[in-house]
């Protein structure tokens, strides 16, 4: 009966009704649409966290272009232009505060280690031999020699008597030699064959090769802080010299370094690079997907941040060491370069330490080979992986224990200068860091997208917050205006059934039936309605986006065309989150409509009709 009354009630005043009806599922629908996006949005972004990552990669700016010259046989004097860097800037100065970095800015070593298989892609020096010149003259072109001894080296069977001939393509001035005097040199083969005015007796056909004298017993030893390690032995030597041989030479420092050459000459054949990082995205390759994992797994980043002894190798040097996922790998370490890689495999200037001798070991332990990965064979100029280059974690080799063993120094590139920060926070980075003042370094970021992705998604979350306090705002008031009509303006109903023997349960029951009844009928709409919403506007927006992917010229670049597909696929508005919206637009309801209830019921009955008689 009482339901009966408060229906009847709502159709006394049908207007009023079916305008509070409309409102409360205008209000329940902007609630449920605003939730639902704010929900949706929020988790696209949990998952975008986990797909997406931000790289930045610094590289030392080019100071200034000098022009050089080098001598060629077939057309004298070429000249070329090449950059020049000015004083090398430790990557140090990448620690600053408010860089909020996840993992931080390292220039990476490339560590040498020695294998048991020739894995040199390149036989960049391969022969130390004593000479004599068959007759006076200039290196200008191809100039022939005697071989009197081989120290090391058989690659192409030169042994004592041969003739070869050497010519000096590299130097800005060829060296001039004389005859009946001993040379010793090392000899690099590029591939060239004879040629000039002392060859003309052999057959283009016959490809006799040439050589070039390169190296000499000078260390390029350097510090952590770059600093060239002082060599007495070779102080006021020419980075091309090579030496006369005469009697007790060998008894000399220079003589003994000759030796210690000859002896540890198979090293670089031998030696594989291995590279530290913090986390396999940071080499660009794979962050690109120019280098992925085509057998086993990759490391993990609880086994990066412990330093567990696992390594990834590539598919190339599996292939000549024999090896699969799940084997061991010993890797002796025995010098580092902080020069940028080249994809033929590791190249040092000099194995040979500032006190003459070759790198001894510093550091050797035996690897888990947890992956093997495979990169394309097209290189982006600066970032290749060597060919047989071994990946390890940073922490598995003990901080700075190759300190004295570092062969090589070059500057921060970015293909060996790497850091992560978090998604979405290029633009607090780049005015943390504008704070600092350095202006010789660029710093490039890579976040696939990601930032203008989240331009996107904040768009979507201000529209998300703009429907859900309209809804809340709008709630309050037609709720608050309409309990007031229905309540308050029943007064005189109220003091009849009070005097009629009812209780102020039943009257307040009997009155707010038909307020509630139409709450919940235009919640149950408006929730309904406000589902259906919410699915049509992620499906509005869920198709493949090609981002464009410079944040800015200076600051960020993206050097992959590829599409990224980036969709709300499989996002769709929670039923529970309709479900809640409307509890909460009810709980509201109850007790709005309560509180309004509770203060008609606080008079006695005679003195609300004498408030109305008045």
């Amino acid at each position: 009966m009482t339901l009966y009354y408060g229906i009847k009630q709502i159709l006394r005043s049908p207007l009023k009704s079916i305008l509070f009806l409309l409102l409360a599922g205008v209000s329940a629908f902007l609630l449920v649409l605003g939730s639902s996006l704010w929900e949706i949005n929020r988790t696209m972004l949990e998952e975008f966290e986990d797909l997406f990552m931000t790289v930045g990669t610094v590289e030392q700016k080019i100071d200034h272009v000098e022009t050089y010259k080098i001598w060629d046989a077939g057309n004298g004097y070429e000249y070329g232009q090449r950059g020049i860097r000015g004083e090398r800037i430790p990557s140090a100065v990448m620690d600053f505060e408010g860089a909020g970095y996840i993992l931080e800015a390292k220039q990476r070593p490339n560590f040498g280690a020695l294998v048991d298989q020739k894995a040199a892609a390149v036989s960049h020096m391969f022969m130390i031999v004593e000479a004599t010149p068959i007759e006076s003259g200039t290196a200008d072109e191809s100039f022939p020699m005697r071989a009197e001894k081989v120290l090391s080296g058989d690659e192409f069977e030169l042994k004592a008597g041969d003739i070869f001939y050497i010519c000096d393509h590299s130097m800005e001035e060829a060296r001039s030699f004389e005859a009946g005097t001993t040379y010793i040199m090392m000899l690099n083969y590029v591939g060239m064959v004879v040629h000039g005015s002392r060859v003309e007796h052999i057959a283009p056909e016959d490809h006799v090769p040439e050589f070039i004298p390169v190296s000499s017993v000078a260390s390029h030893q350097y510090t952590m802080e770059g600093e060239r390690v002082y060599d007495a032995v070779a102080e006021a030597e020419e980075e091309h010299d090579i030496d006369i041989v005469t009697e007790g030479f060998y008894e000399t420092e220079r003589g003994k370094r000759w030796l210690e050459m000859a002896k540890t000459r198979d090293y670089l054949f031998y030696t594989v690079p291995v590279t530290p990082t913090d986390r396999t995205e940071l080499l660009m390759p794979f962050y690109w997907k120019d280098a992925q994992i085509s057998s086993g797994r990759d490391i993990t980043e609880e086994e990066y941040a412990e330093g567990k002894p696992v390594c990834l190798i590539s598919s190339s040097l599996a292939v000549l060491l024999r090896k699969e996922a799940g084997d061991k790998l010993t890797l002796p370490l025995y010098c580092a370069d902080y020069s940028p890689t080249r994809k033929e495999g590791m190249w040092v200037s000099s194995i040979l330490n500032a006190e003459g001798k070759a790198y001894p070991i510093f550091h050797e332990q035996e690897y888990e080979i947890v992956g093997i990965y495979t990169a394309a064979s097209a290189t982006r100029n600066g970032y290749e992986l060597c060919i047989n280059q071994v990946i390890i974690p940073w922490n598995a080799v003990p901080e700075n224990s190759w300190a004295d063993h570092i062969a090589g120094m070059g500057y921060m590139t970015g293909g060996n200068t790497s850091f992560e920060i978090p998604n979405g926070t290029i633009e607090d980075f780049m005015a943390a860091w504008e704070k600092q003042g350095v202006e010789e370094l660029e710093i490039r970021f890579y976040d696939n997208g990601y930032t203008n992705l989240q331009t996107g998604l904040e768009s979507r979350k201000l529209m998300a917050v703009i429907f859900l306090a309209s809804g809340c705002i709008l709630a309050l008031m037609i709720l608050c205006f309409f309990a007031n009509t229905f309540i308050t303006g029943q007064r005189q109903r109220i003091a009849v059934e009070r005097l009629l023997g009812r209780t102020k349960g039943q009257c307040a029951f009997s009155l707010l039936t038909g307020f509630f009844l139409l709450a919940a009928l235009g919640t149950a709409a408006g929730c309904g309605a406000g589902r259906m919403a919410a699915d049509r506007a992620v499906e509005a927006t869920e198709q493949t986006m090609e981002f464009d992917k410079a944040f800015s010229s200076a600051v960020i670049a993206q050097a992959d065309t590829e599409e990224i597909e980036i969709s709300g696929a499989g996002q769709k508005a929670d039923a529970g989150t309709a479900v809640g919206a409307g509890i909460g637009l009810l709980l509201a309801a109850v007790l709005i409509g309560s509180g309004f209830m509770g203060q008609a019921l606080r008079k006695e009955p005679l003195q609300i009709l004498g408030e109305l008689e008045e």
